[in-house]
């Protein structure tokens, strides 16, 4: 009796996934063949165009900004750890710009808001010496783009 109601469960759940899995074509086919006339034609196909392409673009990633492996709270204990070994005295933030490319190297780094020569020396050569980074993303794709750090002095 058992195997009989495993065979009529896994039946019927065949039956469901055969459902779930017609195409367009045999959509409009049922869609006809219980009414719907030639007029309704266009608009269960303009549906189902419009179904397909709501699913193409949530597998598209889109645009990003580079990122600090691991986010934020890593890029913030990395500052930390190099600001406490740099041994460089003074209070102020320094903001650093640069370029993130395709493969997450940093490259065109300059000072956009300085702190005083020896500060900002010091944030360019922090900044300078950081791991690759995440890339950013155009169209899902990994494209070179801009990004900043501000490196702060003298706070805890």
């Amino acid at each position: 009796m058992k195997l009989n109601q495993l065979l009529m469960m896994l039946t019927l759940s065949i039956v469901a996934l055969t459902a779930n899995a017609q195409d367009v074509s045999e959509k409009l086919k049922a869609a006809q063949m219980s009414g719907f006339g030639s007029k309704n034609k266009e608009a269960i196909l303009q549906g189902a165009k419009a179904d397909s392409i709501a699913q193409a673009e949530t597998k598209v990633e889109g645009d990003t900004d580079p990122e600090f492996p691991g986010g934020d709270l890593f890029l913030q204990a990395y500052l930390k750890k190099k600001l406490l070994h740099s041994g460089v005295t003074g209070k102020g933030d320094v903001v650093i710009s640069f370029k993130v490319d395709k493969k997450g190297n940093i490259y065109g780094a300059e000072v956009t808001k300085s702190a005083g020569n020896t500060l900002d020396t010091a944030a360019f050569n922090i900044v300078t010496g950081m791991p690759r980074w995440r890339p950013g993303l155009t169209n899902g794709q990994p494209a070179d783009k801009p990004a900043s750090v501000t490196v702060s002095f003298g706070k805890e």
